[in-house]
């Protein structure tokens, strides 16, 4: 198969030829490159590292800012938990006053009633000793009871009044304690929950956001190698291009040339010859005749040289002509490299 490309033909072995060229050119370029895209390679490093260590110490900063705020959270659920320890504590020692004085009241009806009792003992054993009639003993003896029995009763009305409201005051002041304190602990509890899914919230977030930065870093650092490696390849496939183009023009050039030197030497080699034949016709001619003198003989070997200077001449100037296209094809080779 062939490929035309601007009215010249190429056949798929000379398209490999010439791209084998042009890759071989392409690596060359490269390997003079080496040193160059190593330091590039060695900056791009450096920029990259900058950037790794400028994301550590902004995660650092936001690690310490998260630690503040945490230690700041800690001290308020702290301060919630002593309050209401200290509540309780406050409920306890009340409780223990109101035993206390549960107590001491007990103490009290109890030596009350140890003196009623003493005190009836006593107005009995008065009657008895000043009443000597059995029937009026009796009847004073019921009237004292009778008595007794309505401030004892009347005392225990009011010790159970008191009792009761007591114990209805207690069962209130219990509730109402009761109903604080769950507040206090539903309030410290709720805090700590909503505290504790915040800071797993943000720890998720922010474990998320510094692996995507990093990925992103990682990745914008492999493009730019890439980038960076692909930017010396195109360079050099293009100066490789060049290169060939320039070699093919140069040797089209050259090819061309040497067909014009093969046919002006060629016509001047004709020309030589037909002037030598018609120059030996007329000394032929001369000879046969005897009129040519030695003069005009010297002439013509004189003209003979002088054409063969010329070609001598045709000759060198040819050479000059390949020599400036070779000088030619060096310096934009060099230039091009």
């Amino acid at each position: 198969m062939v490929e035309n490309n601007g009215g010249d033909c190429y056949s798929n072995e000379m398209l490999q030829e010439a791209e084998a060229a042009i890759q071989k050119e392409t690596e060359r370029i490269l390997k003079e490159k080496e040193e160059e895209m190593k330091k590039q390679k060695e900056e791009l490093e450096r920029k990259h590292e900058e950037e790794k260590e400028e994301l550590k110490r902004r995660m650092e900063e936001q690690r310490a800012e998260i630690e503040k705020e945490k230690k700041l959270k800690d001290e308020q659920l702290k301060e919630m938990e002593e309050n209401i320890n200290k509540e309780r504590e406050q409920r306890r020692k009340e409780q223990e006053a109101r035993e206390e004085e549960e107590k001491r009241k007990k103490e009290e009806e109890k030596q009350q009633q140890h003196e009623w009792e003493k005190e009836r003992e006593a107005l009995e054993k008065k009657i008895k000793s000043e009443s000597k009639e059995k029937e009026t003993i009796d009847q004073k003896l019921e009237e004292i009871r009778k008595e007794m029995e309505e401030r004892r009763e009347a005392r225990q009305k009011e010790r159970n009044e008191w009792w009761e409201k007591r114990q209805q005051e207690d069962e209130e002041r219990r509730k109402a304690e009761q109903k604080k304190l769950r507040k206090l602990q539903d309030e410290f509890e709720k805090e700590r929950e909503k505290d504790e899914k915040k800071r797993k919230q943000e720890a998720q977030k922010r474990k998320e956001q510094e692996e995507k930065e990093k990925k992103e870093l990682e990745e914008k650092h492999q493009r730019n190698m890439e980038e960076m490696k692909k930017k010396y390849e195109e360079r050099a496939r293009i100066q490789a291009e060049e290169f060939n183009d320039f070699k093919e023009k140069y040797e089209d050039e050259f090819k061309a040339l040497i067909d014009k030197h093969d046919k002006e030497l060629k016509s001047l080699v004709e020309k030589h010859e037909k002037e030598m034949t018609e120059q030996k016709n007329e000394y032929n001619l001369l000879n046969n005749l005897k009129s040519q003198t030695e003069k005009q003989l010297r002439d013509d070997a004189a003209s003979r040289d002088k054409q063969m200077e010329e070609l001598e001449q045709l000759k060198q100037h040819q050479e000059a002509e390949l020599k400036t296209l070779k000088k030619k094809y060096v310096v934009r080779y060099c230039t091009t490299s």
